[in-house]
């Protein structure tokens, strides 16, 4: 049966005499005061102010006034603390009672309690209030899920909005609707086709479908609850929030406090803070509250037209009806889609001419400079892949940051979750942040005991700085002579991977690199190579206050440092006075094995460890772990703080990345893959001349290519294939792949094979 039929017939009868009766031989509430309601369709009856007798329109079925009880008893157990109508039981225990009018004609009757506050039609709605009415449409779907009943399927409802072109053919042939003086509501179903077509996909269950300001309550400008679940369906979910957003829209204009746009965002604000909307839904959502306005507008006529005794309230609505409509329908589609988008958060940057240039003209032209000769538009990642904006999908073997994956649904879920829950600075107590410190702690040697957050591997290498310096008095550092540790000013002058020719800070010095003959690379070896270097600084009137070694030696070309040449570091580092410092912003998180650190592998205790790229998995956080008595001798003077390290958003990230190793064993798998990748590479410098030797550990491998022009050339030749990896080593003639964690052997074999192909593509061409 079709709300139209409904609508059809008159509502229920009753004297006040027949619903004193009702109430006290149903419910035993007698010698109560009654007092009509206002209904479109049924008879509502408030009862001593407690309670509502709603007796149902004859026209309608049992088995959609079931669905109503249902789905609130539903709700009220999902959610307690929802405030809505409670169904009080007949003193025969049961929801509904069956009786008859005045008429004679038979009906349902039950009684609900009532909810306090005042209905918000007609009322002010500020953009707070607003904001209050989209969490309560979200908090509301939310109840109802997971809820099943037969009669919720095909009720038929004139007012859903899927039936617009069901509702404006009606009114075309009963000339309701003139298309030549109303093109653009007659033409309404064509323009919104598609989007009714997609609703299907989207995601669904039985909604309220009437969270409007009718069945809103309020109490000081606070809501205090929904009423009315008279329309409940299944449908999309988007659809029962465009019904709650044309409610709201309605109430924007000159005589009222909030514009449209206004309103609009704080519904949206709202509804994502219980239920964060999906893109596709944010497509759909302005067509369908033009349908909604539509079939409001058209059933209002023909209602109007019947009842003409009741025109006032049926056609409350029109005037704002036509005017937020021509609003609306004022714009084109992808122009009020891309409001809405703007909104939600959901819109997608628009790309409109040569992004290449437009990125060099407004991004520092040559100081920010792009992977590869021909760089690459990057739309989005899944696992080890990344797809371009033509929908290429791309092998990535280079990127640590997307340690597990790009978009691994647990970061992204822990993420987003956090984000609508809290995110502020790190001067506040939080449960995440303190139990990320213990975590990493619980991976260290040891001694160190104390993490000190950051937003990136340079910041953490900084601070690293700051805690050496005044741990040990020195002013001076000792690294590799090709190292990288960040891009700060102080940290440039340490990274000399990064140094303009002529460029060589008075307060730095440095060692060489773990090359050649590994039985040579002993721990006398290394501490020799230290004191070398501290009498360089020495010498130029500096005394070292840190050792710092990337842990890999990436930059280096990959260096496979034997445990006793990382010990001679260390030991190197304590002769000169001053601190070691393992950085594991590039090797760490896992990548050489289940002890999670390239240090910790060497069996070495460093002074300090810095952490970066990979510990958020894409979200800007860092961290230095060192013993308290470091860190106290910066408190001595100075306070720490970094306003975005350590909130309550990147101990998210954090906690979830550590999860995902540990669930996925990715460590473990990382020695594996590994493995079996170097021997493919082996193969191949086996078999080709111009590839030399292969290096590294765990999911890491460094391997010699003959002068950075052939390597350049390898390089492009993997990336038109669709492999992405990364040349370094001092003459950039080292192809390194440190791809995320989730390569499986066969994603190895892919890039074994394609680097094979690409060798012989060059090799021909030479």
């Amino acid at each position: 049966m079709t709300l139209d039929e409904v609508l059809r017939a008159p509502a229920p009868a009753l004297s006040a005499r027949s619903v004193t009766t009702l109430l006290e031989t149903g419910w035993g509430l007698g010698a109560v005061e009654v007092r009509p309601l206002p209904s479109e369709r049924d008879l509502n009856v408030l009862v001593g102010g407690r309670h509502v007798l709603k007796v149902s329109n004859p026209a309608e079925t049992r088995e959609s006034v079931e669905l109503e009880v249902a789905v609130m008893a539903h709700a009220a157990a999902t959610d307690p603390e929802l405030v809505m109508p409670r169904t009080v039981p007949t003193i025969g225990g049961h929801g509904l009672l069956e009786t008859t009018d005045d008429a004679g004609r038979a009906c349902l009757a039950r009684v609900v309690t009532v909810v306090p506050g005042e209905i918000l039609e007609g009322a002010v709605v500020t953009s707070s209030l607003a904001e209050q009415v989209g969490e309560l449409a979200a908090r509301t779907s939310v109840a109802l899920q997971g809820f099943f009943h037969p009669a919720a399927g095909g009720r038929g409802l004139d007012w859903d909005v899927r039936r617009l072109p069901d509702v404006v053919r009606g009114a075309l042939v009963s000339g309701v609707l003139d298309p030549v003086r109303e093109p653009v509501l007659a033409g309404l179903p064509d323009r919104v086709a598609g989007s009714l077509r997609a609703c299907p996909a989207l995601p669904s269950g039985v909604q309220h479908a009437d969270v409007t300001l009718t069945n809103v309550l309020a109490h000081d400008g606070r809501v205090t609850g929904v009423i009315d679940f008279g329309d409940v369906h299944h449908t999309a979910r988007v659809a029962d929030l465009a019904v709650t957003l044309t409610a709201v829209l309605r109430n924007s204009g000159p005589r009222h406090e909030a514009g449209l746009w206004d309103l609009a965002g704080a519904v949206l604000r709202g509804y994502q803070r219980r239920q964060p909307l999906q893109a596709e839904e944010v497509e759909v959502l302005g067509d369908l509250v033009l349908a909604r306005l539509a079939v409001s507008t058209l059933i209002s006529r023909s209602r109007a037209a019947r009842h003409t005794d009741n025109v006032a309230y049926i056609t409350q609505y029109d005037d704002a009806n036509a005017r937020v409509l021509a609003e609306l329908a004022a714009l084109s589609p992808g122009e009020l889609s891309g409001r809405l988008h703007r909104l939600a958060g959901t819109a997608e940057p628009h790309v409109d001419g040569d992004l290449g240039a437009r990125r060099a003209a407004v991004m520092g032209g040559p100081l920010s400079p792009l992977f590869y000769a021909r760089p690459l538009h990057v739309a989005r990642g899944e696992g080890p892949w990344l797809v371009g904006d033509d929908g290429r999908r791309m092998l990535d073997a280079y990127n640590n940051v997307a340690v597990v994956g790009h978009a691994h649904p647990t970061v992204t879920r822990a993420v987003t979750r956090q984000f609508a829950r809290l995110n502020t600075h790190s001067r506040y107590l939080h449960a995440g942040v303190v139990r990320l410190a213990e975590r990493l702690v619980a991976t260290m040697p040891e001694g160190l005991d104390t993490v000190l957050f950051t937003t990136s591997g340079t910041e953490a290498n900084e601070l690293a700085w700051r805690l050496a310096t005044e741990a040990t008095g020195g002013d001076g550092a000792l690294v590799a002579r090709h190292a990288y540790h960040g891009s700060t000013r102080w940290m440039a002058d340490l990274s000399p991977n990064e140094w303009p020719p002529g460029h060589r800070p008075e307060g730095v010095a440095r060692f060489e690199a773990p090359y050649g003959d590994p039985a040579l690379l002993t721990a006398a070896t290394a501490a020799g190579r230290v004191r070398d270097a501290a009498a360089q600084l020495a010498e130029r009137g500096h005394r070292p206050a840190l050792v710092l070694a990337d842990s890999g030696f990436t930059s280096e070309g990959v260096r496979d440092a034997p445990p006793a040449y990382l010990q001679g570091l260390v030991d190197g580092a304590h002769e000169a006075g001053a601190l070691f410092l393992a950085d594991e912003v590039q090797v760490g998180y896992g990548r050489t094995g289940p002890q999670l650190w390239r240090f910790a592998l060497a069996g070495i205790t460093p002074d300090i460890v810095t952490l970066g790229k990979p510990m958020g998995a894409g979200y800007p956080v860092g961290a230095v772990v060192t013993r308290r008595e470091t860190a106290d001798a910066l408190a001595r003077r100075y306070e720490y703080f970094s306003t975005f390290a350590a909130t309550p958003v990147a101990a998210a990230a954090g906690n979830a990345v550590l999860d995902v190793l540990e669930a996925e064993r990715l460590p473990e798998r990382a020695v594996l893959v590994g493995e079996h990748l170097r021997r493919g590479l082996r193969h191949l410098a086996a078999t080709h001349d111009a590839v030399g030797e292969v290096r590294g550990s765990g999911l890491l491998a460094g391997l010699d290519l003959p002068g950075r022009d052939l390597a350049r050339e390898v390089l492009a030749g993997l990336v038109a294939h669709g492999v992405l990896a990364g040349l370094t080593g001092p003459g950039g003639d080292v192809l390194k792949v440190r791809p995320p964690l989730v390569w499986e052997v066969e994603h190895a074999d892919l890039f074994v094979s394609t680097l094979d192909r690409v060798l012989h593509e060059v090799g021909g061409r030479r």
